[in-house]
C-alpha cells in the first residue's frame, strides 16, 4: 500500500502538470496585446512635444509669471521624455542636449535669467524640439 501511494501520485502529477503547462502555453499564444501600444506612447510624446513647441514660441510675448512657471514644467517634462526616447534609440547628442535643457528649465530649482536672455533660449529650445520630433 505504501509503495502504491509513493509511485502513483508522481506519475499522476507529471501527467496533470504536463496538461496544465500545455493549456497555459495555448492561452499565452492567444493572449491579447495590452491596451496601450508602443505606437500610442510615441504619439503621446509627439503631441506633448508639439504642445511644448507652441508654448515655447508663445513665450516671446509678455505673459503673467504663471505662464512661465507652466512653461518650465512642460518643457522640463518634455525634455525628460525626449531623453528617455534617446536612451532607447541610443542617440548620444540628444541625451546631452535635452538633459541640459531639463536642468535649465527645471521648475524646482529655477535658473533666473533676464527676459532678454530667455527669449532666444525659448526659440532655440523650440527649434531643437522641432528637430528632435523628426528623429524620434
Amino acid at each position: 500500500m505504501l509503495s502504491f501511494i509513493l509511485v502513483t501520485p508522481m506519475s499522476t502529477r507529471e501527467y496533470i502538470g504536463g496538461s496544465i503547462k500545455s493549456k497555459i502555453r495555448k492561452q499565452m499564444k492567444n493572449y491579447k496585446q495590452p491596451i496601450i501600444h508602443r505606437k500610442d506612447e510615441t504619439n503621446f510624446i509627439r503631441y506633448f512635444i508639439i504642445l511644448t513647441i507652441f508654448i515655447l514660441f508663445g513665450a516671446v510675448a509678455e505673459w503673467p509669471y504663471g505662464y512661465y512657471t507652466i512653461l518650465r514644467w512642460i518643457t522640463c517634462i518634455a525634455s525628460i521624455l525626449v531623453v528617455f526616447q534617446a536612451f532607447e534609440k541610443n542617440i548620444d547628442w540628444v541625451k546631452v542636449v535635452f538633459i541640459v535643457t531639463a536642468i535649465l528649465f527645471n521648475p524646482l530649482f529655477p535658473v533666473h535669467l533676464s527676459r532678454s536672455t530667455w527669449i532666444p533660449l525659448d526659440i532655440i529650445t523650440a527649434i531643437l524640439f522641432i528637430f528632435v520630433i523628426r528623429i524620434l
